[in-house]
């Protein structure tokens, strides 16, 4: 769970983007979503709390905000992976992704990607990255075919 993606999600989590105080430039360019800059402030009250309370409470916020829901954390890690079992287990349909659509600027570009199933559209994600985009979408269909039971 300690690394720059996780720490991230955790981060978006509990809203910590609209807690920071950024610079004209960061703020134009995203950098209160930018999962660089979250997960690195995130640490960082980890450490101050540590500092200030000590371990035992650095250690309730750490399972409070970090490894709580710790199952949708690790489908949302490994949801490209758990997508493709899924749909070779259960559908028995192919399962593609496209990425139709990039904007903004050459190193802020957002990628919009959709995952579909047997032909169909079931879901969409948005990245910073294609990966990340499809990791989105491949979450996002998780969650619809948990929360309808299609098989």
């Amino acid at each position: 769970m300690v690394c720059e993606p996780s720490l991230a999600f955790c981060a978006r989590d509990i809203k910590l983007g609209s807690f920071l105080r950024l610079g004209k430039g960061e703020e134009r360019t995203g950098g209160r979503e930018r999962d660089s800059i979250i997960s690195d402030v995130m640490e960082a009250i980890v450490g101050a709390i540590f500092l200030d309370g000590g371990f035992d409470r650095a250690k309730e916020f750490i399972h409070r905000f970090i490894l709580s829901d710790l199952e949708n954390k690790q489908l949302f890690f490994d949801s490209k992976s758990n997508l493709q079992e899924y749909v070779a287990r259960n559908l028995k349909k192919e399962l593609e992704y496209i990425t139709d659509e990039e904007n903004g600027e050459n190193n802020e570009k957002i990628f919009s990607s959709k995952v579909l199933i047997g032909g169909e559209a079931i879901a969409e994600g948005r990245g910073r990255s294609k990966k990340a985009s499809q990791q989105e979408a491949a979450y996002n269909a998780l969650l619809k075919l948990r929360s309808s039971n299609v098989s």
